[in-house]
């Protein structure tokens, strides 16, 4: 069997293509998530489905909402994995007033994220409540879900609480929206160790082109294995060390 150029080409694609799978952005705090949002509670909003996959009945509750200023605005954070439109931070929005994910209506963004960012990090979105908007969803009848979307196509969820002060009029500013209590998301990714020069010198020395070959394909298949399940998103490192090890091997043999 001969390992072509074009089929480590191939494999590089792949499996950059599944690491991507797992980025994009999320905006905290998130519906069904406890803390900080990480790449896995990233949801794909849709029509009929604009909180995800999430249940929104077992979470409003015990999720942590953002609260409505007195002119109807709140803020919450959006924080983004990877770069590009992919990883953009810009946003559209939409308003439940019942709190049950069937009554969705446009509401404004007055201030927005980066719809192409260069790199990841974090931005504070401020969005102002329809006019006229009364939340009544929750076990306390006073919760709205803020369902988010971006330019990617990805987002999820926030409950928003309004407080028996607080309105929705329409000539609110950014500037008083209350702050979402969401610590500034850091890069969740290193660079790759820059030492796997000699470590593959070293895994291909004394072996035969066949040997190689095996050890190569082998490695391959567990790193896609390991991709098309959930990647860890407490440190990504470990796996970006291993695919350019794998790459570095690869390329030497071809």
């Amino acid at each position: 069997m001969f390992f072509a150029k074009s089929f480590i080409a191939a494999a590089a694609l792949c499996l950059g293509l599944s690491l991507q799978a797992h980025a994009h952005a999320a905006i905290a705090p998130a519906l069904g998530v406890k803390g900080t949002p990480v790449r896995n509670d990233v949801q794909r909003p849709s029509k009929n489905s604009e909180c995800g996959n999430v249940n929104i009945a077992q979470n409003i509750d015990t999720s942590t909402a953002v609260q409505a200023a007195a002119n109807g605005t709140f803020a919450a954070t959006i924080i983004n994995f990877n770069g590009g439109v992919d990883g953009s931070r810009q946003v559209t929005a939409l308003i439940d007033p019942t709190g049950t994910g069937k009554s969705f209506v446009s509401a404004d963004v007055l201030q927005n994220g980066d719809k192409n960012p260069s790199g990841t990090g974090s931005q504070q979105l401020v969005i102002q409540l329809p006019s006229g908007t009364k939340c009544s969803g929750g076990a306390s009848k006073d919760k709205c879900l803020a369902s988010f979307t971006t330019a990617g196509g990805f987002g999820n969820c926030v409950v928003v609480q309004q407080s028996s002060g607080s309105g929705s009029g329409n000539d609110a500013q950014a500037s008083t929206a209350s702050s979402a209590a969401v610590p500034s998301a850091a890069s969740s990714t290193a660079p790759a160790a820059s030492a796997s020069a000699s470590a593959k010198s070293k895994g291909n020395k004394g072996k035969s082109k066949e040997q190689i070959e095996e050890e190569i394909l082998k490695e391959l298949q567990e790193l896609e294995k390991e991709l098309s399940q959930n990647v860890s998103q407490r440190d990504l490192r470990p796996l970006i060390s291993r695919v350019t090890r794998f790459f570095g091997r690869a390329q030497e043999f071809a």
